[in-house]
């Protein structure tokens, strides 16, 4: 079995395909799950997932093991590639859609944001991932990473800071500035 190293050489050296197939398999129920966790929507991260692959394989030759594992290499990719999308026009057409469908569904019933106690329980929530997302990409790209890397890659905040070569409090400051801001626009009458 091949070290993901020999198979990048591989794809590098003469676009191997079979490299390239057994590298993408390695990774893709992992990055899968990753960006479903972010947009709750199978559909959605099926296609995100295959974009990212697409990317990563047409930009290999950028990838520069000396800077970082391939595993860390492939996640910046995808969360670049959901940032992305949630900036999207695409993105905000399926939002108005979807609203559109919703209101008709309830006539009118006032169906709003559920109230949790718990950030954790209003990400898991489906349909609160699009709003806390939106919310987000309004950030700069440092903050969303640290968003990211906390909530969806689990990192430390020693971690983060040490991978954004940032002081460890300055990362602890963004990201509660963040949940503050989310927990205020998920849930505005909440004091």
């Amino acid at each position: 079995m091949y070290s993901d190293e020999q198979l990048i050489r591989k794809i590098k050296r003469n676009q191997n395909r079979d490299a390239a197939d057994e590298l993408i398999r390695r990774y893709y129920k992992e990055i899968y799950a990753y960006v479903y966790r972010q947009t709750g929507n199978m559909d959605m991260a099926m296609d995100l997932t295959q974009d990212i692959f697409i990317s990563i394989l047409q930009g290999m030759n950028s990838f520069d093991e000396r800077k970082a594992q391939f595993r860390t290499w492939t996640y910046h990719v995808a969360a670049n590639k959901i940032t992305d999308y949630y900036r999207s026009r695409e993105h905000k057409r399926k939002q108005i859609e979807t609203a559109l469908l919703l209101e008709e569904a309830d006539s009118g019933s006032g169906a709003g944001w559920p109230e949790e106690d718990s950030l954790l329980e209003i990400i898991i929530n489906r349909e609160s991932i699009r709003h806390i997302m939106e919310i987000v990409v309004g950030f700069d790209g440092d903050w969303i990473k640290i968003f990211q890397k906390k909530c969806f890659e689990e990192q430390t905040f020693a971690e983060i800071a040490a991978l954004m070569k940032l002081p460890e409090n300055t990362v602890k400051t963004r990201f509660y500035s963040m949940i503050r801001k989310i927990k205020k626009e998920v849930n505005p009458n909440e004091n």
